[in-house]
């Protein structure tokens, strides 16, 4: 009962989302459904009628005869025009409302994709289903409604059949039902094993796309040329396609086998019935015009119910595929929104108590019993050698994960209670691997605060803060020049500095209170780091700044230092403060200083 309630109610999502995307498609399938399930059957019945007339009226060259026998004509040729005319409208409408149809549903995916925690996201199996989603989501809804639409015209067809053949005999129904239902019930076990099939190698799907892009991608093209990848690639492409449809085969041969056998079997009913037919035929018992139509129905209801069985295998495996829908719009994995603001006051403070962290499939904690206090008009640095966790502590504190154990306090207030698109207006970043948007340079610095991307004043002040102007206003469309040339054929191409120039000014045209600067400096040049540390100096006294980098002098900026190693904090304090101390940090900045130093004398 639960089953049936759970199909109605997916079935009512489909139609709705489908109703949505363009009533006309709905009314039209309707009405073609009718058309095409009464269709076939009055044809077939005026043929025969056509056919007696004519034998009845042989030589006989009356006028009323004549126009009885065209009125039957035409009557039989318009119900297939006017079939023919709606199945072609019907398929137009549906190239259309399919489109609509994807659109709205790829963005129900993308709304609920925005809510689902990270943790969630980083799992393999939430990425096969993301996959298989973003797949299926948009043809398989159009075509269940186009075959439960099929089924019953079919359903509609085949009543009509059966009173034909069952004004012959009762019994030759019945005999024709027993042997079509063998392959009514192979077909749809044959599309669950097909599902299965390509549900548990999803994973080796994704990896086939995977090396596609790999040698296809201009993104990857360089590095796969000149370190001569693409040989590699492609037979292991090859190796994982090979043994995709090895498996495939197997199935699809099993498929064709027992096809060839159930359909011989739904055959003998049809012969069996035929055959008596002919004998009543031949007696007399039945007229020609009779035979006709009897033959004709028997021949068509047979291969109605092999077409039945193939459409309600195919809307079987469509339901299979729009459970994948369903399962990702119920995925429980997601952000805890609550509705608390942060206050409106100059200075916060921000506490980890005892937090630990995991990656999600890790055993290994990635940050350790972290207990650090700073507060929002300090400049603080965090460092550490890499993978020393720094990142993972800017993404807790981001709350783009939550501790896997302990708590990050904002005010003595859990970030778990305040209003998640409160603490994300609240912190402006730079990550590690920003974005590189294809869009002009003016939205790329915009993104940064998306309810002030018209203010050019705004984007061209950020872009003098952090220096990007001085190479911006080379181009010849300045800040309406396009960047990347995915879809300009004009765009400009800039290089890793200039890029990482762009992505600093984004996070400064925020309108955060504090700004999170994850490697800053990576991309840049030594010259332009030298003189992107006086630019932090600038943004430290505008902006309240979090500055993750393995660079030392950076650390002079800092208020406070955070260093951590292995995922432990193991020292903490102003840059006076640790050199004193004369341990790790001292260590490091020696080193760095001193190969600095080496590197001056050579030159």
């Amino acid at each position: 009962m639960k089953s049936i309630k759970d199909y109605i109610l997916k079935l009512g999502f489909i139609f709705k989302e489908i109703f949505k995307a363009g009533s006309g498609v709905f009314f039209l399938s309707i009405g073609s459904m009718v058309i095409s399930g009464i269709s076939p059957v009055v044809t077939i019945y005026l043929t025969a009628k056509l056919l007696d007339e004519l034998g009845q009226n042989l030589g006989n060259g009356s006028t009323a005869v004549y126009l009885r026998i065209l009125v039957i004509l035409f009557s039989m040729l318009a119900f297939i025009v006017i079939s023919f005319a709606t199945e072609s409208v019907k398929t137009i409408i549906c190239s259309i409302t399919g489109l609509k149809l994807s659109h709205n549903i790829e963005n129900l995916v993308a709304d609920k994709f925005q809510s689902i925690k990270q943790e969630r996201i980083d799992n393999p199996e939430f990425l096969d289903l993301h996959s298989n989603t973003l797949t299926k989501c948009g043809s398989e809804p159009l075509n269940l409604m186009e075959g439960l639409f099929g089924m019953v015209a079919s359903f509609i067809s085949l009543i009509g059949y059966a009173v034909i053949i069952i004004k012959f005999n009762f019994l030759a129904l019945l005999i024709i039902m027993i042997f079509i239902l063998p392959i009514i019930f192979y077909k749809r076990k044959y599309q669950g094993m097909l599902f299965r099939f390509f549900s548990e190698r999803t994973m080796q799907t994704r990896r086939i796309w995977y090396y596609l892009s790999l040698i296809t991608d201009p993104m990857y093209a360089n590095e796969v040329r000149v370190f001569r990848l693409y040989d590699y690639f492609r037979s292991r492409r090859k190796e994982l396609f090979d043994d995709f449809m090895k498996g495939n085969s197997k199935i699809a041969a099993k498929e064709i086998i027992v096809s060839l056998f159930t359909s011989f079997i739904s055959m003998i009913g049809a012969i069996l019935v035929g055959v008596w037919l002919v004998k009543d035929a031949i007696r007399g018992s039945v007229s020609v015009s009779e035979f006709y139509l009897f033959i004709t129905a028997i021949i068509t209801i047979v291969t109605k119910l092999i077409a039945l069985s193939n459409q309600i295998a195919s809307n079987s495996k469509s339901m299979m595929f729009i459970n994948y829908i369903f399962e990702y719009m119920q995925e429980s994995a997601v952000l805890d929104n609550k509705k608390l603001k942060i206050k409106d006051i100059p200075v916060h403070n921000i506490r980890f108590e005892h937090v630990s962290f995991k990656y999600t499939g890790s055993d290994n904690y990635a940050l350790k019993d972290i207990n650090v206090n700073f507060s929002t008009k300090d400049t603080v640095c965090l460092v550490g050698e890499n993978g020393s966790g720094k990142s993972t502590f800017t993404k807790l504190l981001l709350k783009i994960y939550n501790p896997t154990e302990g708590r990050i306090l904002l005010d003595d207030t859990d970030l778990n209670e305040y209003d998640i698109n409160e603490l994300r207006s609240y912190f402006g970043v730079l990550f590690q691997d920003y974005v590189k948007f294809s869009d002009s340079v003016r939205n790329c610095i915009g993104f940064g605060n998306i309810n002030r991307i018209q203010d050019i004043n705004g984007i061209e002040k950020a872009a003098e803060i952090t220096g990007a102007n001085k190479f911006i206003e080379n181009y010849d469309n300045k800040y309406e020049t396009n960047l990347r040339k995915m879809f300009f054929n004009d765009a400009i191409e800039p290089s890793g500095g200039q890029w990482q120039k762009i992505a600093i000014t984004r996070a400064v045209f925020s309108d955060a209170s504090v700004l999170v600067l994850d490697e800053p400096t990576a991309a840049l040049d030594p010259k332009s780091e030298v003189k992107m540390f006086d630019t932090f100096k600038i943004i430290s006294e505008l902006k309240s700044s979090i500055i993750v980098s393995h660079r030392m002098y950076i650390t002079k900026l800092a208020d406070k230092i955070i260093l951590l190693d292995k995922g432990m904090l193991i020292e903490e304090g102003s840059f006076e403060e640790l050199i004193k101390l004369k341990k790790e940090f001292y260590n490091m900045y020696k080193i760095q200083a001193d190969s600095y130093s080496i590197t001056a004398e050579y030159e």
